[in-house]
């Protein structure tokens, strides 16, 4: 009977915000509910061909196995941006003010890499399926701008989320919690990890004198978790501060990515994201042998100093 594991996917960066490739199965911590959990495995996960010809150096016996596969390249990410129906001017020209960023981080994109667009003012958007025309990707993200109804995307070949995403259904999200649901249950159908890049200005609502999430942001949590996707929240907002940042904040470190502020240094918030987006570990670590149903906290860290670990901060077990 083997025992039941947990995947994890983390990301530690240095305090330069790069990735850090060369830990170890030693320097890894676990806890699960305030308890250690053991470690079974660690695996560096390079996502650029950069941090692949890192990782590659010393192996080169490793490759000659023809019974070892390599991992497959490219990333799958996701830009879910969104527009303000009533067209705030904060937040629109918050939208506006990072174009040009965008355009550059896609343009540093690999040739391996895809993309997908969605958007979400009065309801969730589709605009594009997964693709690397850079052109397309561009065209895209610009046209998340207007709170038309975009035609369905074209049908592209897998990995692909149009059969799995009801335009009807993408009406009815009234909320980008609930958009957030439908992407995710729609993204559980691709295997391996995915990067989110939520392009906004807040999750969750005002209440009295405080933001609390909205009673959907557990669901898109645990599909988001189901799916392996990690979210990465650029606020557009232009304000030194205000309060739905906080739910931004929430979902991108419960999922294990960063919030940054596009505000007054938009290029300093997309070249925290590349640098993150360089690779990531897997952890396989043990369920405790009485893991009961429900949610359970797990905490990740590592034993160097000045460096920030990016981890899923909960699990599921049903």
């Amino acid at each position: 009977m083997s025992v039941e594991r947990v995947i994890v996917d983390a990301r530690v960066t240095d305090d330069h915000g790069d990735a850090i490739s060369d830990l170890d199965l030693s320097d890894f911590r676990v806890r699960i509910d305030g308890k250690p959990a053991k470690v079974e495995s660690v695996e560096w996960i390079p996502e650029t061909a950069a941090a692949r010809g890192l990782a590659s150096l010393g192996t080169q016996s490793e490759s000659l196995d023809p019974d070892k596969q390599p991992a497959p390249a490219g990333r799958l990410l996701v830009l879910f941006i969104q527009t303000d129906f009533a067209r705030n001017a904060v937040r629109i020209g918050g939208q506006m003010h990072i174009l040009d960023n965008a355009d550059q981080l896609i343009d540093s994109l690999e040739p391996e890499d895809k993309v997908a667009v969605l958007q979400f003012d009065s309801h969730l958007k589709f605009r594009l399926d997964f693709t690397n025309d850079r052109a397309r990707i561009k065209n895209a993200v610009r046209d998340a701008l207007a709170t038309d109804e975009p035609p369905p995307p074209p049908v592209v070949p897998n990995p692909s989320l149009r059969t799995h995403l009801d335009r009807d259904e993408m009406k009815k999200a009234t909320s980008s919690e609930q958009g957030l649901i439908i992407l995710g249950n729609a993204l559980r159908s691709i295997p391996g990890p995915k990067s989110l890049i939520l392009i906004g200005w807040g999750l969750g609502e005002r209440l009295g004198q405080k933001v609390v999430m909205r009673p959907e942001y557990p669901i898109a949590r645990y599909v988001l978790e189901s799916a392996r996707t990690t979210v990465f929240a650029l606020d557009i907002t232009m304000a030194d501060y205000h309060d739905l940042a906080v739910g931004l904040a929430t979902g991108a470190k419960d999922t294990g990515g960063f919030y940054a502020s596009t505000y007054h240094f938009p290029q300093l918030a997309f070249d925290m994201l590349e640098r993150a987006l360089q690779g990531h570990y897997e952890l396989e670590v043990r369920k405790p042998e009485k893991s009961t149903p429900g949610t359970h906290r797990i905490e990740v860290d590592v034993n160097r100093r000045n460096v920030t670990v990016m981890a899923r901060t909960f699990y599921i077990e049903q």
